[in-house]
């Protein structure tokens, strides 16, 4: 039901009598054009046939006595906006709370005001406070901000999409008028039972030689201000819908972008892939942006005997352009591949450093003959200083790249840097359709959306099949994981699918794949191949068609097992510690990963049952169907796991395995089973069971008892015990291992091999190291096999 009200009682009710009321009204489509905000005068400029809207804030006017909506104009805020509610936010989260208005801005879509009894006048609290509840779920978290438009009850919505049959727009319909439902802060934040929001004043940078630029990009507010605002892309470059959509072939909003000011760009750029003649000037008057505006730098000014206070704000202009963070000791930023999006980190150089601190920073010295500061260059050695810097004071720490929606605790769906997680996202969170709490259902028809996926690869037991769903997830996941084992494909012969499966399960860590190296052979070459890949933390790295087994290099037992590897960096003359969160994949025929590998990597075994694979044929190309619709598989996974957290994280009463125990069992593993899928971990126990190097072991210890029992016993009377002939089986068990020289036992290689096998125990057996007399000796005892 409507009910009728004008918009100027409507405004004249919200508003205290003394408030400067921002009003803004377009014809036709308001996504076309520019926009003209103006003072609410109290008559009717608002006709019923028009785009209206009111803003939530006031604004004081300008010295010159002109009313402008910017930021530095602020003066109260005055109502909390919640959006899209009824489909991206249900009625039913609301619970039995009461909503000053509400307002249906398009078939089946409201608007909802919630009045404050007295007006926020402190802008910072007013925007923690906006964000607080965005951030709980009640609205898109791009939508925040002190500047927000509502649309008036008596208005159209003539946006395109929601004309009707006959061209006639939507009209807005005020259901729901409840103006003496105000709240106080404090009611409102009980009301919503969101967390109580920490206000904090901006700091004060107290450095003489700084003088900060303005605290926000006016074009990016101005764009979010218009709804054209996407997500960022990295290196100061923004994802935006075109002002001029309309004129774009079938009217597609894609491919155009907004990035800021760069050298040789010094008002920043404004780039469309649909042929337009428009370029940043044209942008920036359609936002109604003043050049000054858009060109705005901090200072430094250098002062003699001030080197630490300009260094510090040289790493502070830094931190402040959005565009750079350090990680492991390096100054890095985000990049993204233009023709592919792609993204990855790149560390900077010194010369690009310098290069870009001479951009973005107004460098100045005091010039003694006219006695003014003068322009000048930045200094190298303070730059040098900078860059040598093993710790940085402001720029953010980063952990990584997502390249997809991720979970931390929650899903996190909002791209751009990530305070809490440290990771950068790139990615359009509206391409994911991922339910807020899945039921089991939604679960596992996803599940089978993802399963007929891999369903015409011939696993050769329903546990491989189990275990490349497993891969699946942890490419979805990676980025979020601490760390993560390996996945190896295997056959015996070609042309079985082996690298179509890892392509399959690298597009869905990033759309690019993934990077692919041979195996090195030496752990000198791993450590350099491997060091210099993290270092852009790339979303996978590939073994491919491997012809022996995975030795496992000290680096890559390391990365499967840590959340970072520090090393000497190539190129960069100081030692650095990079992120891990990069998943490894691995192809090969009768090849198996070996020794400490085989409790890190996860073996999916394939078996066509034919002689000659490659011959065969099949229905579809699992590869072509994700990269025609990737967000839909990816999303799918996620739907899973958020269904499994939505169940209460079921677990199956299934071995724990100590590395991989925490987050890569509950998101890769357990949400799994609980669908009815067979434990993917178990390769890695029946690796572990059927380890040649533990059976090796066992026939040492279990000989070695047989003839000297639990005494103690030294190398030297174990190598006395073999002459002439004796205890051959001892001998034979012992060869097995790299000890043999010359057609005897070399002690030094023996008790190498002892000592390495310290304190392992093997089917019930345990080898012992015994301080006698001043020298080691050596014992094999016999446990308890349950305690053992």
């Amino acid at each position: 039901m409507k009910i009728r009200i004008s918009n100027v009682e409507f405004i004249s009710t919200i508003f205290p009598e003394n408030a400067n009321v921002a009003v803004c009204s377009k014809k036709g489509d308001p996504t076309e054009g520019s926009w003209l905000p103006q003072l609410f005068s109290g008559y009717s400029i608002l006709g019923d046939e028009s785009n209206n809207y009111v803003n939530s804030s006031s604004f004081q006017f300008e010295e010159d006595g002109v009313f402008n909506v910017q930021k530095k104009n602020f003066k109260s805020f005055n109502f909390v906006l919640l959006d899209d509610l009824g489909t991206k936010v249900q009625f039913e989260r609301l619970g039995d709370f009461e909503l000053t208005w509400v307002i249906e801005t398009s078939p089946g879509n409201f608007q909802a005001g919630i009045a404050l009894k007295e007006p926020i006048t402190n802008m910072n609290e007013a925007e923690v406070l906006q964000k607080s509840i965005l951030d709980a779920g009640y609205g898109d978290r791009g939508a925040g901000g002190v500047s927000r438009w509502a649309r008036l009850p008596n208005a159209i919505n003539g946006k395109e999409k929601y004309l009707d049959e006959d061209g006639n727009p939507f009209q807005c319909k005020l259901t729901q008028w409840n103006p003496e439902t105000r709240y106080t802060v404090q009611e409102l934040i009980d009301g919503l039972q969101i967390t109580a929001p920490e206000i904090e004043s901006e700091p004060r940078y107290d450095n003489e030689v700084y003088t900060p630029k303005a605290f926000e990009n006016r074009v990016i507010a101005a764009l979010k201000e218009r709804s054209l605002y996407k997500t960022p892309l990295g290196s100061g470059k923004y994802d935006i819908t075109c002002p001029w959509v309309h004129e774009h072939t079938d009217q597609l909003d894609s491919g155009t972008a907004y990035f800021e000011p760069s050298e040789g760009y010094a008002l920043g750029g404004f780039s469309c892939l649909h042929s337009h003649a428009f370029g940043i000037r044209d942008l920036l008057k359609f936002l109604e942006v003043e050049v000054s505006d858009a060109r705005n730098k901090p200072t430094i000014k250098l002062r003699d005997g001030e080197l630490h206070n300009i260094v510090d704000a040289a790493e502070k202009a830094l931190a402040d352009s959005g565009k750079y963070y350090q990680m492991g000791g390096l100054i890095v930023c985000v990049v993204t591949e233009p023709t592919t999006g792609t993204p990855s980190i790149l560390p900077v150089k010194q010369p690009a450093l310098t290069r870009d601190l001479s951009f973005m920073l107004s460098w100045e010295k005091f010039d003694v003959r006219s006695k003014s500061w003068k322009p000048c260059d930045p200094p190298q050695r303070h730059v040098g200083i900078l860059y040598d810097s093993q710790q940085f004071n402001h720029l953010p720490h980063l952990k990584g790249v997502a390249r997809q929606p991720y979970f931390d605790g929650e899903l996190v769906t909002e791209a751009g840097y990530n305070v809490n997680t440290k990771l950068f996202g790139v990615f359009d969170s509206r391409k994911y359709n991922i339910p807020a709490v899945p039921t089991e259902e939604a679960a596992k028809a996803a599940m089978t959306l993802v399963e007929n996926l891999i369903d015409e690869f011939h696993f050769a037991k329903p546990v491989d099949k189990s275990a490349a769903l497993s891969a699946i997830f942890t490419a979805t996941t990676r980025t979020a994981l601490d760390f993560a084992p390996a996945f190896h494909i295997k056959a015996s012969t070609y042309g079985v699918g082996k690298s179509l499966l890892c392509a399959v399960v690298a597009t869905f860590a990033s759309a690019s794949g993934s990077n692919r190296v041979s195996y090195p052979t030496t752990s000198e070459e791993a450590t350099k191949i491997i060091l210099s890949l993290l270092l852009t933390n790339p979303a996978v790295i590939e073994f491919d068609d491997l012809d022996n087994d995975l030795i496992p290099h000290n680096i890559i037992k390391s990365v499967l097992t840590s959340d970072t590897y520090a090393g000497r960096i190539l190129g960069y003359s100081k030692t650095a510690s990079v992120s891990t969160r990069t998943l490894f994949l691995s192809s090969g025929n009768n090849v198996d990963p070996v020794r400490d590998l085989i409790r890190r990597v996860v073996t999916v075994n394939l078996d066509a049952g034919v002689e000659t694979p490659a011959t065969m044929t099949y229905k579809k190309d699992p590869l072509e169907m994700i990269h025609q619709n990737r967000e839909l598989y990816v999303s799918a996974v996620l739907t899973v796991i958020a269904g499994w957290i939505a169940a209460g994280s079921p677990k199956a009463d299934v071995k724990n395995i100590a590395t991989y125990g925490g987050n890569w069992s509950n998101f890769c593993r357990h949400p799994l089973m609980w669908l009815g899928l067979p434990d993917p971990a178990t390769p890695l126990f029946e690796q572990m069971a059927n380890d040649p190097d533990a059976k090796k072991l066992f026939n040492v210890m279990s000989a070695w008892y047989r003839r000297f029992g639990s005494k103690s016993t030294q190398v030297r009377q174990v190598t006395n015990a073999f002459v002439n002939g004796g205890s051959t089986d001892l001998y034979d068990a012992i060869c097995e291992f790299p000890v043999e020289e010359r057609g005897s036992i070399n002690p030094s290689k023996l008790g190498w091999m002892l000592k390495r096998n310290a304190n392992k125990i093997v089917n019930g057996y345990k080898l012992e190291k015994v301080e006698e007399s001043e020298r080691i000796a050596w014992r094999v005892i016999q446990l308890d096999l349950q305690t053992a």
